[in-house]
């Protein structure tokens, strides 16, 4: 198995690495194997160092519907202009979703990336606080399997794609076997399979209280879905919903309602998402059990990164926590 970090790619490593160099050496000094890499903007190969690169996150588009299907109701209702909805798709129609999509699978292939993660979702703003969306799971799929499938065609990616779990509803959050069986069905990819994100499954269940109810959850809610051989990548944070999920969607969203200028109610929506999805490190618990059950090719510390010291130490102490217990290591001695 081999263990990561995520960086955003701009083509600079990242916010807090003055050069590729710099971001090398720090990987060899944490002793991990490579960035899982999130490249934003027009970037070449040869602007990232591919012996770096141990796996690739494709640009995300929460918005997706609108601009796919070119509804420019929709996007006038949520952006107000097209200068604003250029800024924030990078173009004003469905064939720039597409060719961005197009752009990133090249790149993932031209570096070698082992993996590609998509996030199988789409969302908007007005109902993200009540979580009520006025669409199914059958009509994001589809949009996502239109998407994916046009990109595919045009691009010489032949690597693993990879489903990624989210915790927004009418989005791909394995709820269930079927959920997976149903979205593999429609994307024209020889191989697929999962990303599993333990922070975001975690944000299903307002009922957590701490990590080793989480780990249980967790390692359930696996055994349930039966899917432990399509898990190719496991990114690996904590997230506590608990008690006070409900006010703060209520709180967001009266806010939210007050609110004016797509920008504004962006930031507002980004600061709710945060809170709801910090990725924080999981912190004195025991996950070698729940890693060895999962058995993924890739473990991404998916962690925040405020400042190095905190990014360092939050992947520290992952790393403690995949460590064996006593009783663990003395149960396979003698099994």
């Amino acid at each position: 198995m081999q263990q990561l970090a995520n960086i955003t790619v701009t083509p600079k490593p990242g916010h807090l690495f003055d050069s590729w160099d710099t971001a090398g050496q720090w990987l060899r000094n944490m002793s991990l194997s490579g960035f899982e890499i999130y490249p934003h903007g027009e970037l070449n190969a040869g602007d990232i160092p591919a012996k770096l690169v141990g796996g690739f996150h494709l640009q995300s588009f929460p918005i997706l519907t609108p601009l796919l299907y070119n509804d420019s109701s929709r996007l006038m209702k949520i952006f107000g202009d097209w200068q604003t909805v250029e800024q924030f798709y990078g173009g004003t129609d469905a064939d720039h979703i597409v060719m961005v999509m197009v752009s990133q699978l090249n790149l993932a292939a031209e570096l070698n990336a082992p993996y590609a993660i998509f996030h199988p979702m789409d969302c908007d703003m007005e109902h993200l606080f009540s979580q009520k969306f006025p669409w199914t799971l059958d009509d994001t799929f589809t949009a996502c399997a239109e998407l994916l499938n046009l990109a595919l065609k045009q691009s010489n990616f032949k690597g693993w794609l990879l489903f990624e779990n989210m915790w927004w509803k009418q989005s791909f959050r394995l709820d269930s076997r079927q959920e997976y069986d149903d979205l593999r069905s429609r994307i024209n990819h020889a191989k697929c399979g999962i990303c599993f994100d333990t922070g975001h499954m975690m944000a299903t269940n307002p009922q957590l209280n701490n990590e080793p109810e989480a780990i249980t959850f967790l390692q359930q809610r696996l055994l349930q879905l039966d899917l432990h051989s399509e898990i190719k990548t496991l990114h690996l944070n904590s997230n506590l919903p608990a008690m006070n999920q409900l006010k703060n969607n209520i709180d967001a969203a009266a806010n939210y309602n007050g609110c004016k200028g797509f920008w504004k109610q962006f930031e507002l929506a980004l600061n709710h998402i945060t809170k709801l999805d910090p990725h924080n490190g999981f912190y004195r618990c025991d996950l070698a059990q729940l890693v060895e059950t999962i058995d993924p090719g890739y473990l991404v510390h998916e962690v925040s990164q405020n400042n190095i010291e905190h990014w360092e130490q939050m992947i520290i102490n992952q790393r403690d926590c995949l460590l064996p217990t006593a009783d663990q290591l003395a149960w396979k001695r003698y099994a």
